[in-house]
């Protein structure tokens, strides 16, 4: 399952645009808030633990 962003906890930071393996786009930022495009998303957590709001997850 890809990685979920909880968008009442994001504040827009990018830190886990900056750390995602998939340069592509798995992960961008849209008016402000992260969002995931699940079709390039790997579930490899590096976002997850680079949210300093802890506004990623990723069920396993």
């Amino acid at each position: 399952m890809p990685a979920v962003i909880d968008a009442s906890k994001c504040d827009g930071c990018g830190a886990c645009v900056e750390v995602c393996s998939q340069k592509g786009g798995a992960i961008y930022l849209d008016g402000g808030v992260a969002k995931v495009n699940e079709d390039l998303c790997m579930e490899c957590g590096a976002c997850t633990r680079a949210c300093p709001n802890n506004a990623i997850s990723i069920e396993w």
